[in-house]
């Protein structure tokens, strides 16, 4: 049985010039415009949702307007970043020691300080993807999450980067792009996940 995802990174926050992992600002105007533009372009049975306002928000409203099921789940949050979360980026880069630079570059080697590591945050996405794929299975689903979720799928997907940067600092994921992927469950119960696409289309 095949399960589809549809993984969209949140709108245009507000104060989008700071390091948003768990701080929480809602999105701005432009920002419900890019996830309206990008929500209409698929059908599905039902929303998942980070619960951060700038995910949240715009989910509930959505299900509500398309009568469609809603489950806010945790596990769909943006890594936390600990002491750095909500500060300036122009300030991370001027950090001593180049602390900010190493953790950008190396990301499964530093952890932010008071923070959460890379493979935390892969091991929470991949369990919630296995209890998704089990509880909805053959149902195309829409995770509104953040940047950093849908570079840890990315890597995940393709096998083998883990321990390089290519989820992170490579790959540009957009305010409103999409990530589309399968996982396909044979009849021994082995799920074998493939990447559809990246959708980093201009949604201004």
């Amino acid at each position: 049985m095949l399960t589809q995802f549809t993984v969209v990174r949140h709108g245009e926050p507000q104060n989008a010039n700071l390091l948003l992992g768990r701080t929480n600002p809602p999105l701005t105007d432009k920002g419900i415009v890019q996830m309206n533009a990008r929500c209409q372009l698929g059908t599905y049975h039902r929303v998942i949702s980070s619960p951060l306002s700038r995910c949240a928000d715009f989910a509930n409203q959505y299900s509500a307007d398309k009568n469609m099921p809603l489950l806010i789940d945790d596990r769909l949050q943006e890594l936390d970043f600990g002491l750095w979360d909500g500060m300036a980026l122009s300030e991370l880069w001027q950090l001593p020691n180049k602390q900010f630079e190493r953790f950008w570059q190396q990301p499964w080697l530093h952890v932010p300080p008071g923070g959460e590591s890379t493979a935390s945050l892969l091991n929470r996405i991949t369990q919630l993807i296995d209890n998704l794929c089990q509880r909805y299975s053959g149902e195309h689903l829409l995770l509104i999450t953040h940047s950093g979720v849908i570079r840890i799928l990315l890597s995940w997907l393709l096998q083998g980067v883990q321990h390089d940067n290519a989820h992170l600092s490579r790959v540009e994921v957009k305010h409103g792009a999409s990530l589309s992927m399968g996982v396909f469950v044979d009849e021994q119960g082995q799920k074998w996940p493939q990447l559809l696409g990246l959708n980093n289309s201009s949604l201004n």
